[in-house]
């Protein structure tokens, strides 16, 4: 009797060691692996042939952000559209992206509706001109966005100049304007408006007058002196013009070119309109600050 409870006494030890050892030795099962169908990540393929592996976030009009899991998840990146070609997403969905000229994302995006709603002529008058006794009015039109023609007339005599020296006549010009482009295009850059901005303009102008100056003789005596003045230039201005709330305008510019007079000498008459050198030196110069008003 006393061997069967001993006996029994053993087996039920064995037990609940062997039960103890079960609970405190290692798993014999393998730990689960983390499946990627958990984390799935997107795919970007680069124009350069570069691949990025990461999580889209964002899809915008210039650029497309994302998550790479080599860092913290609340961190993006950024990469302009025009330097993707494709996104192979987790789902297997893929995006294609066409290869967008910066031009077209930039300054030129919004020039077709700036040119429908702003104004797109003006009326100027050079401000400087009624000092040597010119006066001309300009009128400008712009034939699409960076491109614009101004024609000016101008009375030779009209201003506020009290000289010595006559003059009556007219100053015709006109030329074609082009907006200068920037050297490098910024993301999100835009039109401010269509007449604003660095131009050069090719140019032709003509002026035909009478001048009637006193001239002093070598014996002293003061003689009246009429001579007829027809001269021309085809000039290359460069200039700016700022506009002001789609109203007002400031245009200053200066011009340098081929030209001549009917003189065949410097004009020593006073610069009407612009400056010629004559035929023997066959340049020709312009300066001069317009103010003005945009119209529709």
């Amino acid at each position: 009797m006393n061997k069967i409870i001993v006996l029994s006494l053993l087996l039920l030890l064995c037990e609940l060691v062997w039960a103890q050892r079960g609970q405190s030795g290692p798993d014999p099962s393998p730990a689960p692996i983390p499946s990627m169908q958990a984390n799935p990540q997107d795919t970007i393929y680069k124009r350069n042939g570069e691949v990025i592996i990461c999580k889209v976030k964002e899809i915008g009009t210039t650029e497309i952000k994302y998550a790479s899991s080599e860092f913290k998840s609340d961190l993006l990146f950024a990469i302009e559209k025009n330097e993707i070609d494709r996104i192979v997403f987790a789902d297997g969905k893929v995006q294609t992206f066409e290869r967008q000229k910066a031009l077209a994302e930039t300054i030129e995006r919004n020039s077709e509706e700036l040119y429908q709603t702003q104004r797109k002529s003006a009326i100027k008058i050079d401000f400087l001109s009624p000092a040597v006794n010119t006066t001309s009015l300009t009128y400008e039109r712009c034939t699409r966005p960076g491109q614009s023609l101004e024609f000016s007339v101008g009375a030779v005599g009209l201003g506020f100049a009290d000289w010595d020296e006559k003059a009556s006549g007219v100053l015709i010009r006109g030329g074609y304007k082009f907006m200068r482009n920037p050297d490098f295009y910024m993301r999100d850059m835009r039109y401010a408006h269509i007449l604003k901005g660095r131009y050069l303009k090719t140019e032709f102008d003509f002026a035909s007058y009478q001048v009637e100056t006193d001239r002093y003789a070598f014996d002293f005596e003061n003689k009246i002196e009429k001579y007829n003045l027809t001269k021309w230039a085809i000039l290359i201005v460069f200039g700016n013009q700022w506009v002001f709330n789609d109203i007002f305008l400031i245009d200053l510019y200066s011009g340098i070119g081929l030209g001549s007079n009917n003189q065949s000498e410097l004009d020593d008459s006073y610069p009407y309109g612009f400056t010629t050198l004559g035929s023997d030196v066959p340049l020709s110069f312009s300066f001069g600050l317009r103010i003005g008003f945009l119209l529709k």
